[in-house]
């Protein structure tokens, strides 16, 4: 998928700097109508945005995954063993949702991962065996990383709401790299939204913080 260039630039009208329900609501409101297509973007996006988050905390080297093997010699097969080097970590997984360019999610890292490591491992234990030797490899989840054990918000796109798309957006400082202003950027402004969005500045941008205040004429006063 191409990243999100989806929504239609607009002018962006904004003099509202303050919270305003009534802009959560219509956005609320737009985001639950958009397309299919254009939903399920905005919903794969998030799950993208998500793990990033969760994975964040995580130890980098921690195996998500891996590949195990198993083969058939005279009609008996073997307990599943691994190979090395056939694993997954979370560097691998952080790499894969940040430098692809169609926000691929948590599950979708993992099966690029598996379609290729998988017949890979099979072709190097074929070489090892004697000849008509059958054998199997496959992908295991690490029990911590399991698909079943993780915030469904990063494996279901039926859990992300509006509202979480809503919230996700208001917390990155401007649009992802990739994005046409959505539509609906105007609408991000007075619920706290950064510049980047095309926002104008707030009343609190331009108080300065710290110090204290300049004499205005220099020097003391008798």
């Amino acid at each position: 998928m191409k990243p999100l260039r989806l929504a239609v630039l607009v002018p962006l009208v904004v003099g509202c700097s303050i919270l305003d329900p009534g802009d959560r609501d219509e956005l609320r409101h737009q985001i639950a109508s958009m397309p299919s297509p254009e939903a399920e973007a905005y919903k794969k996006w998030y799950m993208n945005w998500r793990a990033q988050r969760w994975l964040a905390g995580k130890d980098p080297n921690d195996e998500v995954g891996k590949v195990v093997c198993r083969d058939n010699e005279g009609g008996l097969w073997s307990g599943w063993y691994g190979r090395p080097n056939k694993f997954l970590t979370v560097e691998d997984v952080v790499n894969c949702l940040v430098k692809k360019a169609d926000s691929p999610t948590y599950l979708v890292c993992a099966e690029e991962f598996a379609s290729w490591v998988v017949p890979d491992a099979k072709k190097e234990i074929e070489k090892l065996l004697p000849k008509f030797t059958d054998v199997e490899c496959k992908y295991v989840w690490d029990f911590r990383y399991e698909p079943e054990k993780v915030d469904p918000k990063i494996v279901d796109p039926d859990a992300v709401t509006p509202d979480d798309v809503i919230e996700a957006m208001i917390t990155l400082p401007g649009p992802p790299p990739g994005w046409a202003l959505p539509r609906f950027a105007p609408l991000l402004c007075p619920l706290g939204a950064g510049p980047d969005w095309g926002c104008p500045p707030r009343p609190s941008d331009s108080i300065p913080t710290g110090g204290e205040p300049a004499d205005p004429t220099g020097g003391d006063h008798q």
